[in-house]
């Protein structure tokens, strides 16, 4: 007889769920409107940042520089200068701003604003000074960008942002499930030896993948905290601890609510995350993954460890190519590369302890340095919204299930026409 999980929520949990959750996001939006009135208060407001990009653009013949900025608060923004300027990116600075017709819904989702740097700091900030540690380490400054991305979170250029969106790889950098899996894989391996030892001795009571699990979690909250605003790695720790707590308790861990509930509580915990893509492709994803485990979940795990990347990628390129619009021949071979990846990044973060990080920079240079044949397909935005109807109907009616696939089947091969 094979036992049935209960699930997260059942009858009238939901109600008592709804209401908890009215009024954790009225608590969330009034501190968030606390801030924004902080930062309209006058017509001109002085405000602390962190540079998170600095770039030059033009336009109509002239030409200015584009510094992306995050203060303390969360609140994201952008200012432009023609004022000519050392590049900041990874500075504390002090900058004034237009914030006279800033309302409440543009502080939510990010906004542009005139605006000039005041003061910076002499020391740019930790994340971004081990960012600096790896151009000691590696010869290249695209590699060294690279791994910063893929350690730290840091912002990569626009020049290799370009290339990885033609690769189909950009996901990857983000920091995410996969490489928070493998964080909390070798601190459970480094940590069990020990613990189990003092375990035996002190307190053989304990429950210890219980204890284990909340070292790790802590550890990892750190590591969130440490790198920021990070919206990839902030919805896939909290999965981590929601799984982990559904675990503990004998419930089923790989279900649409399940899923749901998760990506409910930190919209209504961050609610700015609404407006955050990064955190919406990075939900895609998952919901995609568990599209295929709610169908196939009976199939062999090698076929599902070489299926997924399939089934992830094809679902995941209208959307990429709605929002982004790069392709190149090359961008099929990105389900290898995501195979590949769950051998490389453990591999690339071993060297890096171990100081050989350099071992797989000729590697990395024949990927960032190879011929790039890409074009721009264009696909319009409201296209995203009956797509997304198919992916939702998908979970309850298989013919929906088939008609997304057949539709994502087909902007591939398109895809592939163009650039051919």
């Amino acid at each position: 007889m094979t036992l049935i999980k209960p699930s997260l929520l059942v009858g009238r949990e939901y109600f008592f769920f709804f209401m908890l959750a009215l009024v954790v996001l009225f608590s969330s939006l009034l501190v968030e409107y606390y801030h924004y009135k902080q930062l309209t208060k006058f017509d001109d407001a002085v405000v602390e940042v962190l540079v998170l990009k600095h770039y030059d653009k033009y336009k109509e013949g002239k030409s200015y520089q584009v510094l992306k900025l995050a203060t303390d608060a969360g609140a994201k923004f952008y200012i432009t200068t023609t004022a000519p300027l050392k590049n900041l990116v990874g500075y504390k600075t002090t900058v004034w701003i237009k914030s006279k017709y800033i309302s409440f819904y543009q502080y939510m989702k990010g906004f542009a604003t005139k605006g000039g740097v005041l003061t910076r700091s002499q020391q740019k900030g930790e994340t971004y000074r081990l960012g600096d540690r790896l151009h000691e380490v590696h010869s290249d400054e695209h590699v060294a960008e690279v791994y910063g991305a893929l350690f730290f979170a840091l912002p990569l250029s626009r020049e290799l942002q370009e290339r990885f969106s033609m690769l189909g790889v950009s996901h990857l950098l983000a920091i995410s499930g996969f490489h928070l899996g493998v964080l909390s894989l070798i601190l459970f391996s480094l940590l069990r030896w020990p613990y189990a030892q003092l375990q035996q001795h002190y307190f053989p009571y304990r429950h210890g993948n219980r204890d284990l699990f909340l070292v790790v979690a802590l550890l990892l909250g750190l590591y969130l905290l440490f790198l920021g605003d990070v919206a990839s790695l902030l919805r896939a720790y909290a999965m981590l601890l929601v799984g982990y707590v559904l675990h503990d308790r004998g419930m089923k861990i790989v279900s649409m609510q399940t899923l749901v509930i998760t990506i409910v509580l930190l919209l209504l915990l961050w609610p700015t995350l609404l407006f955050s893509l990064g955190f919406w492709l990075s939900v895609s994803g998952v919901y995609f993954i568990f599209l295929y485990l709610h169908y196939f979940s009976e199939l062999p795990k090698l076929i599902s460890f070489i299926a997924i990347p399939v089934w992830v990628y094809l679902l995941m390129t209208p959307i990429s190519l709605v929002l982004f619009g790069n392709y190149s021949l090359y961008h099929p071979l990105s389900i290898l590369g995501s195979i590949l990846f769950t051998l490389f990044y453990p591999l690339a973060l071993f060297l890096h302890l171990i100081g050989w990080g350099e071992l797989l920079d000729g590697a990395l240079l024949e990927l960032l340095t190879m011929e790039l044949d890409g074009t721009h397909v264009s696909i319009a935005y409201f296209w995203l919204v009956p797509y997304g109807v198919l992916a939702l109907g998908a979970v309850k009616w298989r013919w929906c299930l088939s008609l997304l696939s057949l539709v994502a089947t087909a902007v591939s091969v398109t895809a592939i026409y163009q650039v051919a």
